[in-house]
């Protein structure tokens, strides 16, 4: 028997952004639908917009959030109105009050489904800090705004790409901070969020968690810096106190190439942002998915934003959505595999 598609409602991201006319594509694509009952929180003109901006034979069908009806024979891409403002509210490319508010209100929507259980998921397209300030909302992003209404307690960032699992310690503070942010209460926590997300996905919960260092070389020795000793060789230690299979700390110039394909490897703990994320983007923009662990249920994002330099510009300048493509993609298999709620105690 074919295993049940998951429902995953799709946020379609600043709308002075490339958000609609990624969210329009990518709905559009025969191998995102196979995927997943793909729904759409969005402004209605916006969207219709967007559809016609890249030429897509799909059209919107308006669906009552009170009912959220799905049936598979109804003709149309589905789509939820979070908003009513219209295509004259926003400036395209240019991040506004309007266009913050349009896009919060896209997740407040998508987050409350996923909260009552009529969705198996959300996928959102990229937001602006600036805009979604502007408007209000005093979050400088997605994790911490979903966080937010979800009341999670705490949240991670991890990246999903073809061979690895990465996820940060830190995430958007600067790299001078980075030292004194890490703590061994701190990566003990995040090396137990890799062991929740492998039993919450299925992934094996035998598999390893690898931690980088943070200094060159993993320290060499103390020459290069002590966080290595004094910091994360405890956490690991600590870590495996409760079970879990934590390795390291790993050179981290090195490891990415030596352990790629390693099939025992579940997850990999970066030290901050920028040492995860190159890794995480090596195949380019739409090679890795951003899944948000910490939530009672699945989100899986792009891995870039709102480019609004190419919102809306057409032709050669056309927004790619592959990144929103290979969200969809995760978040059906993270939906499919995971079980609801989702958990985040360890062990």
């Amino acid at each position: 028997m074919a295993a049940r598609r998951p429902t995953l409602i799709v946020t379609m991201g600043d709308p002075a952004g490339i958000g609609p006319e990624i969210v329009a594509r990518a709905a559009s694509h025969p191998a995102a639908r196979r995927a997943a009952r793909l729904l759409i929180a969005g402004d209605p003109e916006v969207m219709e917009r967007a559809i016609a901006r890249v030429r897509s034979r799909v059209r919107l069908r308006p669906i009552d959030p009170r009912t959220c009806d799905l049936r598979e024979d109804a003709p149309g891409l589905p789509l939820i109105a979070s908003s009513e403002l219209g295509w004259r509210a926003i400036e395209p490319g240019h991040p506004t009050a309007a266009s913050g508010m349009m896009a919060a209100r896209a997740i407040e929507t998508a987050a409350a489904l996923a909260r009552e259980g009529r969705v198996d998921g959300i996928v959102t397209a990229p937001l602006s800090k600036t805009a979604l300030q502007a408007a209000g909302y005093p979050y400088p992003g997605h994790t911490e705004f979903l966080g937010a209404l979800t009341g999670a307690p705490e949240t991670k960032m991890l990246f999903v790409t073809r061979t690895f699992r990465i996820l940060l310690a830190t995430v958007h503070i600067a790299l001078r901070r980075v030292p004194d942010a890490l703590t061994i209460d701190g990566l003990v926590r995040t090396m137990e969020f890799a062991a929740a997300a492998m039993r919450n996905f299925r992934w094996g919960t035998n598999r390893s968690v690898a931690v980088l260092g943070l200094n060159p070389h993993a320290g060499e020795g103390g020459l290069f810096g002590d966080e290595e000793a004094r910091v994360i060789a405890p956490a690991i230690e600590r870590a495996r106190a409760r079970g879990i299979r934590a390795e390291g700390p790993y050179p981290a110039d090195t490891f990415f190439a030596q352990h790629e394909g390693r099939r025992d490897l579940g997850a990999v703990v970066a030290m901050y942002h920028d040492q995860g994320l190159i890794p995480a983007k090596s195949d380019g923009i739409g090679g890795a998915a951003n899944v948000t662990l910490g939530l009672p249920f699945v989100r899986s994002s792009v891995d870039h934003g709102t480019a609004f330099d190419r919102a809306w510009k057409g032709g050669a300048r056309a927004p790619d959505p592959a990144g929103l493509e290979t969200a969809i993609r995760v978040g059906a298999d993270l939906a499919t595999r995971g079980k609801r709620p989702l958990e985040w105690t360890w062990p």
